[in-house]
């Protein structure tokens, strides 16, 4: 299985020291820390995009990717996700293919759509349009990276007729991964297409998750693809220390503060995290020792089958010497283990087919 870091830019005060970065300097610490996992090892170091939030800084990862890849040669670069749901797919695939242009092929793209309600409400977008609006930005985004010029008609956008993209990108099979969350839409629109899959399973319990995993597979097969079901991903919220105490004790405030901070388009008070529920075995975060990383990581994959997971540890205002010592740790003592780990998508479907 694969590693990878996911990063949304997060900028918060820390709430032990009540230290907070610039936008600038908080941009600059995401560029720097991509060069330092492909150092350390991992396989993609991903981009989040968020828009409108109190907390997250990177409303378009393109520039951000770009000024990665000055600085790397090797590590795939991501995004986590494109909300290509909310964004115009001619421009995202303009954006993109120079993207991957700039990094000599190595960009990775996950297509999704905003779960909050504010970029609908300021783009002039329905929400209840999401799904619709994915599928059809996928399938716009597939012909225009695959064809040399463009002609065609949707729902949400005007029409095209004979266009060509450019530039071209590197790439001649499109990066593309579909995300989801629990539903089945995203899994049939990336079964149709024949696309890979990250579920984003940062927030609810590893268990919700198992049927969307096992959807994919049966529904490939029933669709009658040839070969395996495409690769799988998830992503959790990550701390590592060298004991567990000393990982629960520091990290606490800082998922604390990442979660307390009032989301968009909610009002009233935020709940008070469950840190030990949030963290425990039924819990959606992975916050301990690394031997306990370890066996976390196996047991979220012999449940759901994937073959690589994001990992996002830079949240919540967390120094970025924490950060990286948390990240090197990993690299040291849990990668090395993981990669090891052969297909368990098997096991899954087996499973699935009972």
């Amino acid at each position: 299985m694969e590693l990878g870091l996911i990063t949304f830019g997060s900028l918060l005060p820390d709430p032990l020291t009540g230290t907070r970065l610039t936008q600038r300097r908080r941009l600059r610490d995401v560029v720097r820390a991509a060069a330092e996992a492909e150092r350390l090892g991992f396989a993609w170091y991903a981009i989040g995009e968020h828009h409108f939030g109190e907390r997250d800084v990177i409303p378009s990862p393109p520039p951000v990717l770009a000024a990665i890849a000055e600085h790397t040669s090797t590590i795939r670069l991501a995004t986590g996700a494109t909300l290509l749901a909310n964004r115009d797919p001619v421009l995202v695939a303009e954006d993109y293919a120079l993207v991957d242009l700039l990094c000599d092929g190595r960009l990775e793209m996950i297509l999704g759509g905003s779960f909050f309600p504010e970029p609908y409400a300021v783009f002039g977008q329905a929400p209840e349009s999401k799904a619709a609006r994915k599928r059809e930005g996928t399938e716009l985004l597939l012909k225009l990276w695959t064809e040399e010029r463009v002609s065609w008609r949707g729902e949400f956008r005007p029409p095209l007729e004979n266009v060509l993209v450019q530039p071209r990108p590197v790439q001649a099979r499109p990066p593309f991964w579909i995300s989801g969350g629990t539903g089945l839409d995203s899994v049939r629109l990336a079964v149709d297409h024949g696309l890979p899959m990250v579920v984003g399973t940062t927030a609810r319990r590893p268990a919700e998750f198992v049927p969307v995993f096992d959807a994919y597979r049966r529904l490939w097969r029933e669709h009658g693809h040839p070969g395996p079901p495409g690769r799988q991903g998830a992503a959790s919220h990550v701390f590592v220390a060298r004991t567990s105490q000393q990982a629960r004790s520091h990290w606490s405030a800082y998922i604390n503060a990442y979660l307390d901070v009032q989301k968009p388009g909610t009002t009233g008070p935020a709940v008070p995290l469950d840190f030990d529920g949030y963290t425990g075995d039924d819990g959606p975060a992975i916050c301990g020792s690394p031997a306990e990383a370890v066996d976390r990581l196996g047991r979220l994959r012999e449940a759901w089958g994937h073959d690589l997971h994001l990992l996002a540890i830079d949240v919540g205002g967390i120094p970025y010497a924490d950060v990286q010592a948390a990240t090197e740790l990993v690299a040291a003592e849990v990668l090395p283990q993981v990669r090891e780990w052969g297909p368990a998508g098997a096991g899954r479907e087996a499973v699935a087919d009972a």
